[in-house]
């Protein structure tokens, strides 16, 4: 597959912030600081001049007391964006690859599994609690945790929570967040003492059998370049690297 460009604006709907302001095609979404994706400029087309743009994204989080940071993706982002950043001190981080996969392969290539994957409508408190007992690890605060719960995981689209259960435990979670005949996966957790015990890959398994019921052809998930785990599990899961994003962040003194 080549870039998709859409799958970034998929990506940015299923994790919506509160507050969004658009110019030229671009996103400057806001979350109080909750993860880089609702707190980061998405550069979407070329329209508009890249100066300008970049300057908007200045003001609006030096408005917020925040750093700017602008996603910036291979599919989508103005072609000579990355450059004009490095020229002005800007760095790239947290270097993410975009994946998709035919919805029946992921079904065919993550069975056959024993685990129980429970799926609802809404992030029950056992699914947000270990969800968040992960993400409470990176430093996160009490107004965060509001934030996801009540904002992020709630983008006004369909979307199923899925849980990994051993009788009453919960393993591990994911989400599937679907518009345009497309399965999101996000939010894939797993509980540090389950991991490596194919909780994750069923899981995602899960996940891919509501994406079949749901008719939808195809998925797509982000991940870290890094993270070998995980990368591995979807490869082998029947995903393929379409394109990648990097966040470049504004340095301050």
């Amino acid at each position: 597959m080549q870039g998709l460009p859409l799958l970034d604006e998929l990506m940015a709907n299923a994790w919506r912030p509160a507050v969004v302001e658009t110019s030229g095609g671009w996103r400057y979404r806001w979350a109080d600081g909750v993860t880089r994706r609702a707190n980061s400029a998405l550069a979407l087309g070329t329209s508009g001049s890249v100066g300008e743009l970049v300057a908007r994204a200045d003001a609006f989080y030096g408005k917020r007391g925040a750093p700017t940071l602008i996603q910036v993706t291979t599919a989508s982002a103005p072609p000579s964006l990355a450059t004009y950043l490095q020229e002005r001190g800007y760095r790239s981080t947290a270097r993410t690859l975009v994946e998709a996969a035919a919805t029946g392969d992921v079904v065919d290539q993550t069975r056959p599994s024993e685990i129980e994957i429970e799926i609802t409508e809404a992030p029950t408190d056992e699914w947000f609690n270990t969800y968040w007992s992960v993400e409470a690890k990176r430093g996160r605060s009490e107004s965060d945790k509001a934030v996801c719960r009540a904002v992020l995981l709630a983008p006004g689209l369909p979307t199923a929570f899925a849980a990994a259960r051993r009788g009453s435990e919960v393993l591990g979670v994911g989400q599937l967040v679907i518009e345009r005949g497309w399965g999101g996966v996000q939010c894939m957790v797993t509980d540090p003492s389950h991991r490596r015990r194919g909780v994750a890959r069923a899981i995602l398994g899960g996940l891919a059998e509501e994406a079949f019921r749901r008719e939808l052809e195809h998925m797509y998930l982000a991940v870290l370049a890094d993270n070998d785990a995980a990368t591995s599990l979807y490869a082998s899961s029947g995903f393929e690297v379409v394109h990648e994003y990097s966040y470049f962040a504004a340095q301050t003194d």
